[in-house]
């Protein structure tokens, strides 16, 4: 959302804002004149001198797409698959790249491959799934620490607590309050 306001203002857009009254820089609307920010070139035109005058609004634009970019990280349908046979068998112990990619058909190297193409491997895939579900199960749900780590098919609380710092940077107790 940040990145498209930048690329209005960049436009000079602002005055035809849908948005215009939740706008994070209210400040531009002021008695209604055009937005103080230079527009940009459009495809094959060179940039405005008064463009290359502002380099922070291009800094802040590209800054703003990096995090919305990642804000979300995109799962493909092969990995959201994976984590939807993954989850039940978190609390046996179970998850083994065998077993998922007997499930779906393939052999353990097809699924290997097909993973490494996407640019994640089988372990990732299923400690991205602990992580969300800890965090799930600790902030939203409130669970003990133990019960949390049992849940995710952690041998005792001490190794969850490990993880769960390195996925966070704080102690699973410390998330609670």
């Amino acid at each position: 959302m940040i990145a498209n306001c930048v690329e209005r203002m960049r436009q000079g857009a602002c005055a035809t804002c849908e948005r215009r009254e939740a706008c994070a820089f209210p400040w531009l609307h002021m008695g209604d004149r055009e937005t103080p920010f230079p527009r940009r070139a459009g495809h094959g035109e060179a940039r405005s001198a008064s463009s290359a005058r502002n380099p922070f609004l291009a800094f802040l634009g590209e800054v703003a797409r990096s995090i919305e970019s990642r804000a979300k990280p995109k799962r493909s349908p092969l990995q959201e698959d994976i984590e939807r046979r993954v989850e039940p068998l978190l609390e046996s112990g179970e998850v083994r790249i065998d077993r998922i990619a007997r499930e779906l058909g393939l052999s353990r190297q097809t699924l290997y491959r097909r993973l490494k193409a996407e640019g994640v491997t089988f372990e990732a895939l299923v400690d991205g799934l602990r992580r969300r579900l800890a965090l799930r199960f600790l902030r939203e749900q409130g669970l003990p620490v133990k019960e949390a780590a049992w849940r995710l098919g952690f041998s005792d609380p001490a190794a969850f607590s490990r993880a769960f710092k390195r996925w966070t940077g704080s102690s699973p107790s410390a998330m609670q309050r």
